[in-house]
């Protein structure tokens, strides 16, 4: 090979080479660079999702981080998106757990009716702060009207099983039936609030179809109470009294 054909080829390879060699580094470079843009937006847009990683509800907190800990590009994001969710996880089945205690307290502990209520919201709060999309209910109106029936003897209780399915089938929430020793005289249903008076007089209405002589009775010193509920109301049952169409 001449030395003309020579240096020909070698002006060839060297042109081919680098040309290669600058674009495979210009592809590198700008993949780089493409990569970089992609991560800051990934940061710019979790910043957006901050407020939320440190307020919300752990039921919120706990989707969020499982969400980003597994879809976000940057490897150095998502590590740190699994840590912080190892944390929120915690706090999460901490509160399944103290969940299950109260549920437990509320079935095993014959409590008064005022205590069960507050156990009961707490359950209720609990479960708010599990769901990943929290059902807030601002409006007390929105609350549905509850009744605690509490029976003299164990002798009214299938009668009064009957007079909380007549409550339910109005969507009156009945948590459900307690043998009580010290009741009154007279059967009442017992309203905690003066603006209740109306709904309490017709619950009291429907009630006398099973229990006669069943009047609303308001029994002062729970209007500003925090721990008791709006729309909370008791059926007292009198251990003489007999249900409606029963034999003395």
């Amino acid at each position: 090979m001449s030395e003309e054909r020579f240096k020909a080829w070698l002006t060839f390879w060297q042109f081919m080479l680098g040309t290669v060699v600058v674009g495979l580094t210009s592809t590198f470079i700008s993949h780089q660079i493409q990569t970089r843009e992609v991560e800051i937006k990934e940061q710019e847009a979790n910043a957006k999702f901050l407020e939320q990683a440190l307020q919300e509800d752990v039921g919120v907190r706990r989707r969020l981080s499982q969400y980003f800990s597994h879809v976000t590009r940057s490897k150095e994001l998502r590590e740190r998106w699994s840590e912080y969710s190892k944390i929120v996880e915690s706090e999460y089945q901490a509160t399944v757990a103290e969940k299950q205690r109260i549920q437990k307290e509320i079935e095993n502990n014959a409590t008064d009716a005022v205590a069960r209520e507050q156990l009961q919201l707490r359950v209720a709060d609990l479960e708010r702060q599990l769901s990943p999309k929290p059902a807030v209910v601002t409006d007390a109106t929105q609350l549905q009207a509850r009744v605690y029936i509490h029976v003299g003897t164990n002798t009214q209780r299938s009668h009064a099983e009957e007079t909380a399915t007549t409550l339910r089938a109005d969507s009156v929430v009945v948590p459900g039936i307690e043998l009580r020793p010290n009741s009154p005289k007279r059967n009442e249903l017992r309203y905690f609030r003066a603006s209740e008076k109306a709904e309490a007089e017709g619950l009291a209405a429907a009630i006398r179809a099973t229990w006669p002589d069943t009047e609303a009775k308001y029994v002062p010193g729970y209007e500003s109470s925090t721990a008791m509920r709006p729309r909370h109301y008791e059926l007292w049952i009198a251990a003489t009294s007999r249900p409606h169409g029963t034999k003395p």
